[in-house]
């Protein structure tokens, strides 16, 4: 079985140390003008507050850019809702939800962000009632830290990734970074990032893998069976991508303990 990549399914596997520094999903939709109000939120907030006890409110600025040129920028009222460990947040918008985990504070798995998910997103469709997904994504950035000369990454980083950058050019590459857009038929976009580049407080050297998979076709299916559905399918492929980019000696780099 493939992923339609030509991308075996790799077995999912939870790593004592992994790579793994963002992970988030979100969904948009036609804006709800009642979440903008605070008054309206309190049902909302009394569905979600066992597993999202801490709120606070949030301005998010955001810039348009048209044939004129740049637009005023326009502040949105935004809603934070985070777990008593800091571990998982989530901001709501009128109209947007992005679930957030702090990878810093132990993330565990897929399963826990669905589990996550699932809760909001049905405390969401109960109290606001979302008539589409008008975007859905998925998205994961793993930084495998290291300050090594290119040749050194054909270690752990598949070859066929690296191709003939390291061959050709090899210990004068001191950064290097590649994208691809994936065109899915029939199911989304993927957008894969990826080189030797730094990342984090004081620019740690390391090689950057960040995945990101949505879809933007506007989607009348809301129920959570759907919503998750679709979670479900993103995360096979990002995982069996993550996989494929590496060798088996950088699994056992993210199996050992720190």
């Amino acid at each position: 079985m493939t992923t339609g990549l030509d991308i075996p399914i790799a077995e999912h596997e939870v790593f004592a140390n992994p790579p793994l520094k963002a992970m988030l999903g979100q969904i948009r939709f036609p804006t709800v003008l009642r979440i903008a109000d605070l008054s309206s939120l309190a049902p909302f907030q009394e569905a979600i507050r066992g597993d999202f006890p801490v709120f606070r409110e949030e301005q998010q600025l955001s810039l348009v850019v048209g044939p004129q040129g740049p637009q005023a920028p326009q502040i949105q009222r935004a809603w934070r809702f985070v777990t008593a460990n800091q571990g998982w947040s989530f901001l709501l918008t009128p109209d947007a939800v992005t679930l957030e985990a702090d990878v810093a504070f132990g993330y565990t798995s897929y399963e826990e962000f669905s589990r996550r998910f699932r809760a909001v997103w049905q405390a969401i469709a109960d109290q606001f009632g979302p008539a589409q997904v008008s975007r859905q994504g998925l998205r994961y950035v793993d930084h495998f830290e290291g300050d090594r000369a290119a040749p050194e990454w054909a270690t752990f980083i598949n070859p066929d990734l690296l191709g003939p950058l390291v061959e050709q050019f090899g210990p004068a590459i001191t950064q290097c970074a590649s994208e691809f857009r994936l065109a899915r038929e029939g199911a989304g976009v993927l957008v894969f990032k990826h080189g030797m580049l730094p990342l984090g407080p004081g620019g740690r050297p390391g090689y950057l893998l960040d995945f990101d998979f949505f879809t933007e076709d506007p989607d009348d299916d809301t129920s959570l069976d759907a919503v998750m559905g679709r979670f479900d399918r993103y995360h096979e492929e990002l995982y069996s991508m993550f996989r494929w980019c590496l060798t088996d000696a950088a699994l056992e780099v993210f199996r050992a303990a720190r």
